[in-house]
């Protein structure tokens, strides 16, 4: 699965909950108007594409880092780690807009909206924080970063008339977000989709801030 992108509902892993461990990610949230545009676009794809499980409005982000079973006991650590990194990148404009799906070239687990503005500042961002959490101990993910917006998984193989339909929304566009903090997300999978706690909010350019303010 594609790097930064969350295990499929359903995947509970019950044996985490005895080990003191959660589903758990590092993410960009997306901000007004996007999240509106992104809720409005959510309601035209349940209504054309039915046989996909799209995600709740809530649930619109840029994922950075995700564990399956991370221990509760390193949360304090992973932000130690993480504050670094974020609190050093300005904030930076986003505009969220054209399809994608992983894999590509048929068999879609998960489609997506890529990043039109951002993606290099969003990039750049993800390889600062992967290195922090990497020399606190944190696997490094291995696959290549590719940010987007996940929309939905099918809940069966899409055949060619649900091909078109998700290609009708191609040039979807969520207009402006902002990339102002990362955020810590604990995932609690459901048969309605993951529902997401806010565990801490880490927001972009406070060391900066912090350092103008002495000066």
């Amino acid at each position: 699965m594609q790097h930064g992108e969350p295990e499929p509902d359903g995947d509970t892993r019950a044996d985490r909950h005895a080990l003191g461990a959660v589903r758990a990610f590092l993410a960009i949230p997306v901000t007004s108007p996007a999240r509106e545009a992104g809720s409005a676009l959510l309601e035209e794809l349940r209504a054309a594409l039915p046989e996909v499980r799209w995600v709740r409005p809530e649930g619109l982000h840029l994922t950075l880092h995700f564990w399956p079973d991370l221990r509760e006991e390193r949360i304090p650590g992973l932000l130690d780690a993480t504050q670094g990194p974020v609190g050093q990148a300005a904030p930076f404009a986003i505009v969220l807009g054209g399809l994608g799906a992983f894999p590509g070239g048929g068999d879609e687990r998960v489609l997506w909206l890529g990043m039109q503005t951002g993606e290099t500042l969003a990039v750049a961002l993800q390889a600062e924080v992967e290195r922090a959490l990497d020399t606190a101990g944190f696997p490094r993910e291995q696959r290549a970063y590719h940010p987007h917006l996940t929309l939905g998984r099918p809940r069966r193989r899409l055949d060619g008339d649900a091909r078109r339909r998700w290609r009708s929304f191609a040039g979807a566009s969520l207009g402006a977000s902002e990339a102002r903090e990362v955020l810590l997300y604990r995932s609690h999978p459901g048969p309605g989709g993951s529902r997401y706690e806010v565990l801490a909010r880490l927001p972009l350019g406070r060391i900066g801030e912090t350092s103008s303010a002495s000066g």
